[in-house]
Parts: C-alpha cells; structure tokens; sequence
C-alpha cells in the first residue's frame, strides 16, 4: 500500500507541473481494478430522467471521469423521452478519489465503471421503477418470487442509447449472457441494423472473473485520448474504440446540417421547418438565405448531439 501511494503522489505531481489537476477536468488513471480518479466529477443522486437508491447513496460511490458522467446524464435524458412514467437506477460508480473498494467492487476504482439497473415489468406487466437489485433466471424473471421480469425493450433501448452515445465510447456492458442474448434476439426481431447488433454483440459480456451480473448491468467506457497520456489504461480488445473513432464527431455532423444547401422552396419564405411533429428550428444564417434549416439539424438538436463538454479538453 506505501508503495501504491508513493506512485500515486509522484503521479498527482506529475499532473499538477503540467497544470492539469488544478483545472477542475478529471484524469483516470491506471486500470479498472487498480487504479485512482483525480478531480472526478460526481453524478447527482438525482437528474433528468435517473435516480439511485438509498443504499447507493449511503455508500457514496457517485464518481466517475467527465467523460462517464456526461454519459449517463446525457442517455437518462434520452432515455426519458423514450420510457416515460419510469427512471433509469444508477447504483455504483466509482469513490472519490477511486482507488481500492473491495467491500463493494472489485473494479470500478479509475472512474470508468458505473452500474445500471434493469428496466423491469411488474406481476401484473406494468413497467416497474427497479427498487433493488432482483437476481433474475435465464428467462428474465426475478428468483425470489416477485413477479419482476426484464422489461427486454426497454432494456434494450437502453443498450442502444449506450453504445450509440456521442459522450463517451463504450469498451463493456457485463450483464449475464441469457440477458444478453435475449436483448440482441429481440433487437433482431424488430428489424435493427446489423452492424448495431453486431456491435451489440461485441460490447454484451458475462465476465469470467467475477459475479455474472444476473442483477444489473455494468457499463464501462475506454479511457479518454487524454486521460491515457497520464498513464490511464484499457484492459481488453481495442476495436469498439477504433470503431466509434472512424465515425464522423458529431460535430462535424452538426457542421454538416448547417451548411448543407436549402432546401427546395415551395415560396413559402418563412425560415423554420415543421421537424416531423417534433418542433420546429430556423437559424439566422437559414433566414437571411431565404431557404429552410436541414431536417436532419432538429435531429442532432433533440439528441444533443452537439453538446460539448469543455471540461474534457485539455
């Protein structure tokens, strides 16, 4: 333990020369379960569309990198929008400071780990707000004789929401195999892409090395590019990352909707666009060329796809 602190000062002051620490954005560092989290932020107990349980709040692990928090606000607001009348359960992140909590996790101790509850249905199959972690069987239903079962859509609306992210990319979401593959059946079944499904599948895992997650699901993401410079480190395969890299930024999308050309006007010169019942947007630039904002615009806009987070740029 003297030697792990002794590392972890000469790292701290590393960070602090270069004028990192001190600017509030957090830095990961290490592996997930042997690692520490400076400056992390903390997830609120309760936001937009998420919520935790007492004995969650108890323990206090409610902090992660920049990176992991602007996930699960940002797919907890998304996800709101899609599952009314019931919020995604956060359980565990990470402590302040991350480091070793063996009382509770094996991992989650640099700032990448969160848990999440299952979407649930009640006895009756009404959609259920997760009260606790429910171990469930292979078919989804709840042992101890609840009633509860896996509400597979939702859940999996959810898997969606996580690895389609603009936040953060997603390395691991571990969850029981049986789960898992009762999520991507369903995913088939409704006719998704492919190649999500195919990511899915990549990204779905039971671990071999720990509990197999038949009561939650735990959600990790890949270190940021910058977070890595100082030592922070992914254990697995790397190809998710390069994936999500290979994508245009968002941005970049958003750029693209901005500066497409107009489109044909009917001589209706008014600039805003009906956006599929979805609201309306115009833009001064649209306005003064007399032409209408690109469709897909209000899209990126609801997503928030064009969100940045200034505190992850050093």
């Amino acid at each position: 333990m003297a030697m792990r602190c002794l590392a972890l000062a000469v790292t701290l002051a590393g960070c602090a020369e270069l004028g990192v620490v001190s600017d509030g954005t957090s830095i990961s560092i290490g592996k997930p379960s042997g690692g520490y989290l400076v400056d992390g932020a903390r997830l609120p107990d309760e936001g937009d569309g998420f919520t935790t349980r007492e004995v969650w709040r108890a323990r206090d692990n409610r902090y992660g990198t920049d990176e992991l928090v602007d996930l699960v606000v940002g797919v907890a607001r998304r996800m709101r929008e899609q599952v009314p009348g019931v919020q995604l359960v956060v359980a565990d992140l990470s402590g302040r400071g991350g480091g070793e909590r063996y009382a509770f996790h094996r991992s989650h101790q640099s700032g990448r780990d969160a848990d999440l509850l299952y979407y649930l249905r009640d006895a009756s199959g009404q959609p259920f707000e997760a009260d606790a972690m429910h171990v469930f069987d292979r078919s989804g239903r709840a042992r101890d004789g609840s009633g509860l079962t896996v509400d597979v859509p939702r859940t999996w609306l959810l898997v969606k929401e996580l690895i389609t992210a603009p936040e953060a990319p997603i390395q691991w979401i571990f969850l029981y195999e049986p789960l898992a593959q009762r999520l991507l059946d369903h995913a088939a079944r409704i006719g998704e892409p492919d190649a999500l499904i195919a990511r899915a599948r990549r990204t779905l895992r039971q671990p071999g090395d720990s509990a197999r997650h038949d009561d939650h699901m735990h959600v990790r993401v890949y270190c940021s590019a910058a977070d890595r410079t100082y030592g922070c480190v992914d254990i697995g395969p790397m190809e998710l990352l390069a994936e999500r890299q290979a994508e245009p930024p968002p941005m970049a999308a958003l750029m693209a909707a901005l500066t497409a050309a107009p489109a044909p006007s009917s001589g209706d010169a008014s600039p805003a666009i009906a956006d599929g019942g979805a609201g309306a947007f115009s833009t001064g630039a649209a306005a003064s060329a007399g032409g209408a904002a690109p469709a897909s615009l209000g899209q990126l806009l609801r997503t928030r796809a064009d969100h940045l987070s200034l505190r992850g740029w050093r």
